[in-house]
C-alpha cells in the first residue's frame, strides 16, 4: 500500500502528463534534438511525435527478429511502442502507462492487433512472469517512486535471457538547491534521478546482469543515458 506522499506525487505526475497530452506541440523538435532520425520521424503519426516526452533515442543498434514480445514501460503517447510495432510481423508490443489520456493518443491511431495499450503503474505491471523478450523504457524509471519495485517488475516480466534497453536520467552529486526545494521537482523528472552507481545497484538488486550505462549527454540539470542489461 502506498502512503499519502506517494499517492500525491503520482497524482501530480499523472496531471503533468494529462496537461501535456492536451497541449502537445513541441515534440517534433524534441525528437530530432534527442537523436531520432528525421526520416523516421517523417514516417510516424504526427499526433504521437507531438506528444513525445522521452529523453533520447534508444533504438540505435537494436535489431528485431519480428516475433518478439516487447513491453514499453512508461510509454506515454506510445511513440517508441509504435516504432517497435512497425518492426514486428508476428510479435506484440504492450504499451504501459499510468496516464490514460496519453495512451488515448496511441489508441486513436487504429492500430493493428500487435500493439496493446495498458493503463497501469510500472511499479505493478499486470503482465505474467517471463512473458517479454524485451523491455524498453524512455524517461520512466526516474519517475518511479520505488525504483526497487519498478526494476523488480521489469525483471519479473522478462524471459530468462531477455533484455532491458532504456533511456533514463541520472544525476552527478546533489542537485541545485532550487531543484531540491521545489515541491514539484519529482514530477518534472529531476527529483527522482539517481546517481549512476545507485542506478546500477538498484538494477543489480532486481536481478539484472551485464548492466551498461552509456551515451551520456546533458539534459537540464541531469544527464540522459542509455541503459542496457540482461535478465538472469
Amino acid at each position: 500500500m502506498t502512503d499519502d506522499w506517494e499517492q500525491q506525487i503520482k497524482a501530480q505526475i499523472r496531471q503533468r502528463y494529462v496537461v501535456q497530452a492536451g497541449d502537445a506541440t513541441e515534440g517534433t523538435a524534441r525528437t530530432i534534438e534527442h537523436g531520432y532520425p528525421a526520416e523516421l520521424i517523417n514516417e510516424l503519426p504526427p499526433v504521437l511525435v507531438a506528444a513525445y516526452s522521452g529523453c533520447g533515442y534508444l533504438f540505435a543498434g537494436l535489431e528485431f527478429k519480428g516475433n518478439e514480445t516487447v513491453v514499453d514501460l512508461g510509454a506515454g503517447a506510445g511513440l517508441d511502442s509504435w516504432i517497435v510495432a512497425s518492426h514486428l510481423t508476428n510479435g506484440t508490443v504492450y504499451s504501459v502507462d499510468m496516464t490514460f489520456e496519453m495512451l488515448e493518443k496511441v489508441n486513436s491511431q487504429q492500430l493493428t492487433i500487435n500493439l496493446l495499450p495498458i493503463c497501469a503503474d510500472i511499479e505493478n505491471v499486470p503482465l505474467a512472469n517471463c512473458c517479454a523478450d524485451l523491455v524498453i523504457a524512455n524517461a520512466s524509471f526516474n519517475l518511479a517512486i520505488s525504483k526497487e519495485h519498478a526494476f523488480a517488475e521489469a525483471h519479473r516480466i522478462l524471459k530468462p535471457g531477455g533484455r532491458l534497453v532504456a533511456r533514463d536520467l541520472i544525476k552527478e552529486g546533489e542537485l541545485p538547491p532550487e531543484i531540491l526545494t521545489d515541491p514539484l521537482s519529482y514530477n518534472t523528472s529531476l527529483g527522482g534521478a539517481l546517481e549512476e552507481h545507485e542506478l546500477a545497484a538498484e538494477m543489480a538488486k532486481a536481478g539484472f546482469k551485464n548492466i551498461t550505462v552509456s551515451d551520456h549527454w546533458e539534459f537540464s540539470y541531469v544527464q540522459s543515458v542509455k541503459i542496457e542489461a540482461s535478465a538472469r
